[in-house]
């Protein structure tokens, strides 16, 4: 059998349920993956609440959230070329991995499934994408160049942190973080100067720049209003946080095509990781959804599965 977090309804985390199914078997294209971990991200909340279902339509009843896992392929549909049974791949995109299996399109083309590099565990495989890949995707937005000087506003969340490494990794010759002082040791540990938020920020910045480029993960008025003070150019600012920053002048993010293929390509075997702060099983989601609806956790959240 296998196991699926669904919900029938938009609400809060206690409308999700617990439900078993045949495991799927793949169509044409396909491939069945078992999933080893899976990661929790804001769009998972947003979604369930129903924030974004003007863009991000879910069929219900029983629909599913997560859009990103890490697992094996355990059966191969016909057609199927890119991949075998026993490939350990990464799946993004869509919702939909809240679950133990999961039928997913395999061409090229779809760009959900992305083989997973040896060197990764499947925990900090399933993490890669959203984080990884859109930390990715604002860095050649702003046009980060190596020898230069990076603002960064959130970065104690799961993004944050991927921009901080992705932005060192590019050649960043300082890369200046925001986040509360409890976080400030496990910045520094990732090479970043930290600074904290709030009152007297402009002074601090004023203090720590002048700054290229400036990558908002956060949100809100006082990191649009940092950023269109600390960075002149407007095409060097991004959020990917605030769709009505552009409004202020900080553009929306843009993802690039085959966005985490790239950004393996950019991490290959350099140091890269993303800290866990919480572990849950995937029959305890909602729980899982909650604590990241608090804020703050300094970390990602992970689902696992179990046997």
């Amino acid at each position: 059998m296998s196991t699926s977090v669904l919900f029938d309804h938009y609400g809060e985390p206690g409308t999700l349920y617990v439900k078993d199914e045949p495991v799927p078997r793949p169509g044409s294209g396909e491939v069945v993956v078992r999933y080893r971990a899976i990661g929790i991200n804001p769009i998972d909340w947003k979604i369930l609440r129903g924030d974004l279902r003007a863009r991000v339509p879910m069929n219900l009843p029983g629909a599913c959230l997560g859009v990103e896992a890490a697992g094996v392929v355990v059966a191969v549909g016909p057609g199927v070329r890119r991949f075998t049974v026993g490939d350990p791949v990464i799946r993004h995109g869509r919702p939909g991995t809240f679950r133990t299996h999961e039928a997913v399109p395999a061409a090229q083309e779809a760009d959900q499934l992305t083989p997973q590099p040896g060197r990764f565990s499947a925990e900090q495989a399933a993490v890669l994408p959203v984080a990884a890949g859109t930390a990715y995707s604002a860095l050649r937005q702003v046009g980060l160049r190596a020898g230069e000087r990076l603002l960064v506003h959130g970065a104690s969340g799961g993004t944050g942190l991927a921009t901080v490494q992705l932005a060192l990794l590019m050649g960043a010759s300082e890369v200046v973080g925001t986040g509360s002082a409890r976080h400030h040791a496990l910045l520094r540990g990732l090479g970043a100067t930290p600074v904290e938020y709030g009152e007297g920020l402009r002074d601090r910045l004023d203090r720590l720049g002048p700054f290229h480029a400036s990558v908002d993960c956060a949100g809100g008025q006082q990191p649009t209003d940092m950023a269109v003070h600390a960075v002149k150019d407007p095409a060097r600012r991004v959020t990917i946080a605030d769709r009505r920053a552009h409004e202020r002048g900080v553009p929306h993010l843009d993802h690039v095509p085959l966005e985490l293929a790239s950004t393996l390509d950019l991490i290959g075997h350099s140091p890269f990781a993303l800290p866990v702060a919480a572990r849950f099983p995937l029959s305890q989601a909602a729980a899982a959804l909650a604590l990241g609806l608090e804020g703050g956790v300094g970390g990602k959240i992970v689902l696992l599965p179990g046997e």
